[in-house]
């Protein structure tokens, strides 16, 4: 169920055109329909309702920090946060998996842990509310190549690692409601990088070895030794052509790299989440060249309807292998934009990108050069 999708507007279109849109279950984009971001996991110690209400208000909590891309829930959110129970759509008890470590002759009950559903719409409307941005649930996917110190010459870490650091990474993307992805460093990857190429953040070939994995945004970090049992690193993310770099003072190692999701995820709801206030743009144009075919035209109105920040879908025509629509939006042309990419369906037609345009945001149908962008289809 996609539980934070708006409901749009599909054109009247013929009846095969219409059954192709209905088939088409999955759009081959790259950018990932994160799932379950207005439900949680918390731990609780029984069933009783004062252990209970504390933990729904918990979940209720991870949820509000998932939708709205902040780190903390923020302090105008507070009251809403104290009446959790009223955006309560669903909960249950289950059985916390047994821990391996724990000795077999340990005693006592098995820990519970509690699960809740938040209603969207409500949760939604809280956040608008007040007045605090709401991010989608179409995220960018992260490919992270990290650089560990931990052995002679260094290493990278693979998908196939257990640690306990890659399961502090997995928890804050999960906490985030980002996904991440790690190389698998089979022999592919480690003839196209290597630990030098990583910590010496080369990105040209860090670019060409992650092509293969097909992901929105590349994470690069390097962690170094600093001192006695402190850990600093440097960090880069690549969006597409562009590049933004942090340093993670010293610290804890798992601390230091949990950072680079932390942050990575910080610059995504900067860009991605859509403002309480924003206003709504009306008849944007929209040229996407390369549909060639009927296909191509269920996959790409497929994908406009699915954006979190277009409202409604209106095909003007099609002619000599473009396809032209007519978009409602929600949010800033920019919001509108960088979501037109995230999947990497649609690149811009030219190298300089989709035409600015410099009308504000407003209920009535804006006057701009047509965003101008190319059906890119995924490997």
């Amino acid at each position: 169920m996609r539980e934070n999708m708006p409901v749009k507007t599909l054109p009247r279109i013929l009846p095969s055109i219409a059954l192709a849109v209905l088939c088409f279950a999955a759009v081959p984009a790259r950018a990932a329909l994160v799932p379950g971001l207005y439900e949680a996991r918390v731990p609780v110690a029984d069933q009783s309702s004062a252990a209970r209400s504390s933990a729904l208000q918990q979940a209720f909590g991870a949820v509000l920090v998932k939708v709205t891309g902040v780190r903390t829930v923020p302090p105008q959110m507070n009251p809403i946060l104290a009446s959790a129970m009223d955006y309560v759509q669903q909960y249950r008890y289950e059985q916390a998996p047994a821990d391996p470590s724990a000795p077999a002759s340990a005693g006592g009950p098995p820990s519970l842990i509690l699960w809740a559903r938040f209603d969207t719409k409500k949760v939604n409307d809280a956040v608008s509310a007040a007045h605090v941005p709401l991010w989608g649930s179409e995220r960018p996917s992260t490919l992270v190549w990290l650089a560990l110190p931990d052995s002679p010459g260094g290493r990278l870490l693979p998908a196939t690692d257990s640690s306990l650091l890659m399961q502090a990474l997995a928890n804050a993307a999960q906490q985030r409601g980002i996904v991440i992805l790690f190389p698998q460093l089979d022999p592919v990857d480690r003839a196209a990088l290597g630990v030098p190429d990583v910590t010496g953040f080369n990105l040209d070939r860090i670019r060409q070895a992650s092509s293969r994995y097909h992901a929105d945004a590349v994470l690069v970090g390097s962690i170094t030794p600093f001192g006695s049992a402190q850990f600093a690193a440097h960090w880069q993310l690549l969006i597409g052509t562009e590049q933004q770099t942090w340093e993670t003072p010293p610290g804890d190692e798992v601390v230091t790299a949990v950072d680079g999701v932390e942050v990575s995820a910080d610059r995504y709801a900067a860009r991605f989440a859509v403002a309480a206030d924003a206003g709504d743009l009306n008849g944007i144009p929209l040229a996407v060249q390369g549909v060639t075919n009927l296909d191509i035209y269920a996959k790409v109105l497929a994908y406009l309807n699915g954006l979190t920040p277009v409202r409604a879908v209106r095909v003007q025509r099609m002619e000599q292998g473009s396809a032209y629509f007519s978009l409602d939006a929600h949010g800033s042309l920019d919001n509108l934009r960088s979501a037109l990419v995230l999947g990497g369906l649609l690149i811009p037609a030219d190298a300089g990108g989709a035409p600015a345009a410099t009308a504000a945001p407003s209920t009535a149908a804006v006057t701009v050069e047509p965003l101008l962008y190319r059906y890119a289809p995924v490997p």
